[in-house]
């Protein structure tokens, strides 16, 4: 097999004590309990995931509860078939925004997805 292409590889850079990006950086209070912009955007993360994520049972149960009632009724189904999609469609947007918040967090140097790591390290 020939190659036209050398591989290259990357070394290695010490830059020294370095922690976070900019105003993300650790910080202690008097306490000791670190402050950052993480903890709030975690917590934010964290609730707005419940909070979808009981708005999904609730919207599904409910499309459900509509097609049991349905009786029969073609328009009154698909009504309730739209209701149950449109529920998984949210809930799939969640997950989707839950990783893309991961991988932002990363980028960062923040562990947004786990508020207990930064508050109590």
């Amino acid at each position: 097999m020939i190659n036209l292409i050398k591989p290259a590889y990357a070394a290695a850079i010490d830059v020294g004590k370095i922690e976070g990006l900019g105003p993300f950086q650790t910080a202690l209070d008097a306490s000791g309990v670190k402050t950052q912009t993480g903890v709030f955007i975690s917590a934010l993360v964290g609730t707005l995931t419940v909070v979808g994520g009981l708005a999904f049972v609730i919207y599904f149960f409910l499309g459900a509860l509509k097609w049991i009632t349905a009786g029969g009724d073609k328009a009154k189904v698909q009504d309730a078939q739209s209701s149950m999609v449109n529920g998984v469609i949210g809930l799939v947007a969640i997950t989707a925004a839950y990783f893309i918040v991961g991988i932002v967090g990363g980028v960062l140097g923040l562990d947004i997805l786990n508020p207990m790591k930064i508050l109590f390290p």
